[in-house]
């Protein structure tokens, strides 16, 4: 007896997903958030969703998206996407693309980009970011290459059919071709069970000695992956939270104060200055990647200081690196319900 095929409509299938979500979601109602980009999504049997809140803070389908990465093909002949899935994951990507682009959800490579699209990351991810399995920004650029450039090249199969992908190229005219993927950078966020939520004594805390290039506004790499967890958590445990939250920059003394640098400032006035920047960089970082978190948070660059490490300053101490501890990023946050 031969297979029997049912054919769903998009509003039968919408309905399907959404029957089974309901089914499940008193054992699991967590979801996956893209940065800042307002995107919310969840994997069902190995197939990505795009999904919101309703009302009652239940996860409810927007649409199916095709979540696996290589399943993205492009056929040169007739310059379309294969699978029509993809079409509703292109024009959900370009719909919040500047959400994307000005967030850390962006492609690695934002020019000439022929597409981006959303994709759950492989097992065989490149990105030491990357969490295998989990949703992220992807881009996409058709790429041109010599004839015979992948000649002899066991990786990459040759298409007959004009149809590309990461792992197959076509060649014509005396040019060959091949989709080559930019994952994003690494932002999302898991949401777990609100039914996991037990509270803690303590408040969470960020606490970063030396966490600044030199001279800049900008996180060196280890500070910015602690920044980025730190991001995290907020929005997992803070989603409901209020008040002031503080963000003190501090610079510590490592020379006379009333000495002049390159500007023709003081050291103690430049030092003031530049802890304000950095405050206010980080601020607004927050607030581009924590939108609707309901937390106010205020810059508070203190400039020169010993407070954190009292003693270790100027000209009792002249190595910098024994200075360090007072060159502070902190971030407090108040008492609230924490995921376990």
């Amino acid at each position: 007896m031969g297979k029997k095929i049912i054919k769903l409509t998009e509003s039968e299938l919408y309905n399907l997903v959404k029957r089974v979500l309901q089914e499940q979601e008193e054992e699991d109602n967590s979801y996956y958030s893209i940065g800042a980009t307002g995107l919310n999504l969840k994997i069902i049997d190995g197939k990505l969703y795009q999904v919101f809140l309703n009302e009652n803070r239940k996860i409810e389908p927007i649409q199916p998206l095709n979540g696996v990465l290589y399943d993205f093909k492009y056929n040169v002949k007739t310059d379309e996407v294969i699978d029509e899935d993809y079409i509703d994951n292109i024009n959900l990507t370009t719909e919040n693309f500047q959400a994307i682009k000005n967030s850390d959800a962006a492609p690695t490579q934002t020019k000439n980009l022929d597409f981006v699209f959303l994709a759950i990351v492989p097992n065989d991810a490149s990105s030491k970011n990357a969490k295998v399995g989990t949703p992220m920004v992807y881009g996409a650029s058709v790429m041109e290459f010599p004839g015979d450039y992948f000649k002899g090249d066991r990786r990459y199969q040759e298409s007959k059919d004009g149809v590309i992908s990461a792992k197959m190229y076509y060649r014509t005219r005396g040019k060959a071709y091949l989709i080559n993927f930019y994952p994003g950078k690494y932002n999302t966020s898991y949401i777990p069970n609100e039914s996991n939520v037990t509270p803690v004594d303590e408040p969470f805390e960020l606490n970063i000695e030396s966490p600044f290039k030199f001279n800049e506004v900008y996180l060196t790499d280890e500070a910015q992956k602690e920044f980025i967890d730190f991001i995290k958590s907020i929005k997992t445990n803070y989603s409901d939270a209020t008040g002031d939250v503080e963000v003190i920059s501090s610079a510590s003394i490592d020379g006379d104060p009333e000495g002049k640098v390159a500007s023709g400032k003081t050291r103690k006035v430049y030092d003031m200055e530049l802890s304000k920047k950095r405050a206010e960089t980080i601020v607004s970082t927050l607030k581009n990647n924590l939108p609707g978190i309901k937390l106010n948070f205020i810059p508070n660059g203190i400039g020169e200081t010993d407070q954190f490490a009292p003693g270790k300053k100027w000209p009792e101490i002249t190595n910098q690196n024994e200075t360090a501890p007072n060159r502070r990023l902190i971030i407090k946050l108040p008492k609230v319900m924490k995921q376990q």
